[in-house]
């Protein structure tokens, strides 16, 4: 809403500026009496009022619709009559005659230090339009400019969210996968746990249908969500590993993109994890200020299907940070032969 009201000011301070610009730009002697009433003054701003609805027309029908689709004869003949209307509007509406010679000084006026002799003879029509050219051509560049610009803009936001789409896409199957396989572990050992692992199931299933899909969440969402992943990971594995799980901090009122942080807790007990082992897992997860923080460790055990990798989450999750926050973030990950740690601050104003 603020942006939009600056929006707003530039555009009423930017069109006031130009309707000024007769003043600014051509100034008169101080003798001159009703400068601001005068004929000439009156064409220069109707002429260039109409050259700001020229521009708002251009940069929002003609451009978009006519020069974008390579229809650029067309395109041409709209500036060509857009000048003319420019140039004879108003002289019409002051009646004045472009065609007309210009008056011949006989003498030299009495007050010979601010006397400009006329233009020579056949040149007076150029010299009433000169400046319109100009500023005319300058409305063109200025329009076509900011529409191309706009349009790179947008070109690259709808490549990057077709990238985003794209890795989530690629994204929630991998989690509904493991979870599934969680709740199918309890319901093989017949745990009376296995209740309540469906109920967080509907939950994450409920998080990833409907909110997963915007571009932001409330923080407050996601850590719910990670809460009831990690009691369900708590269900299945009961005594056979260690899970300490902390989170501080106010996350009240900030967002976050969807299922970034959630990435690095599937991977810790995907590889993490091993009922023969000594298997740790540790995560805390810190709302501060505008940084939300976390800190991921596991050990590292023997698992089925190890190939030392960790797989799409990780590497898909990392081109997103990229992506949503390429100079608001900083991770650092470990991984060495006896544990694996990663650790990611993200600012998220």
């Amino acid at each position: 809403m603020k942006s939009s009201k600056r929006l707003y000011i530039y555009h009423i301070t930017g069109c006031i500026t130009f309707l000024a610009l007769p003043v600014f730009l051509f100034p008169h002697p101080p003798e001159e009496v009703g400068f601001l009433f005068s004929k000439p003054t009156q064409r220069d701003f109707i002429a260039n009022a109409l050259m700001i609805a020229f521009f708002y027309l251009n940069y929002y029908w003609l451009i978009p619709r006519i020069y974008f689709r390579r229809q650029f004869v067309v395109y041409a003949l709209s500036i060509i009559a857009g000048f003319l209307a420019i140039i004879l509007l108003p002289a019409f509406l002051t009646g004045h005659n472009l065609m007309q010679p210009a008056p011949v000084l006989t003498a030299i006026p009495k007050n010979a230090e601010h006397w400009i002799p006329p233009p020579p003879k056949g040149s007076w029509f150029l010299q009433e339009i000169k400046h319109h050219i100009f500023l005319f051509l300058a409305v063109i560049l200025f329009s076509l400019l900011l529409r191309i610009r706009q349009r790179l803009f947008q070109a690259q936001e709808d490549k990057l969210n077709a990238e985003l789409s794209s890795l989530k896409a690629q994204i929630n199957p991998h989690f509904l996968f493991n979870t599934l396989n969680s709740i199918y572990a309890l319901a093989v050992k017949k745990d009376d746990k296995t209740a309540d692992a469906v109920i967080n199931l509907s939950e994450l299933m409920r998080y990833i249908i409907k909110d997963a899909h915007n571009n932001k969440v409330s923080l407050e969402k996601e850590l719910s969500y990670i809460s009831n992943y990690i009691d369900l990971q708590r269900s299945r594995l009961g005594n056979t590993a260690r899970i300490h799980f902390t989170s501080t901090g106010n996350a009240e009122g900030k967002e976050i993109a969807p299922l970034l942080l959630i990435t690095f807790i599937e991977n810790a007990f995907k590889y993490g994890i091993n009922p023969d082992e000594d298997s740790e897992i540790r995560i805390s997860i810190d709302a501060e200020k505008q940084d939300v923080h976390l800190q991921v460790f596991n050990k590292k055990v023997k698992t089925i299907n190890n190939t030392g990798s960790t797989g799409i989450g990780i590497a898909n999750t990392k081109e997103r940070l990229q992506l949503l926050y390429p100079s608001k973030h900083h991770i650092t990950i470990q991984d060495n032969n006896s544990y694996f740690s990663v650790d990611l601050i993200i600012t998220l104003t």
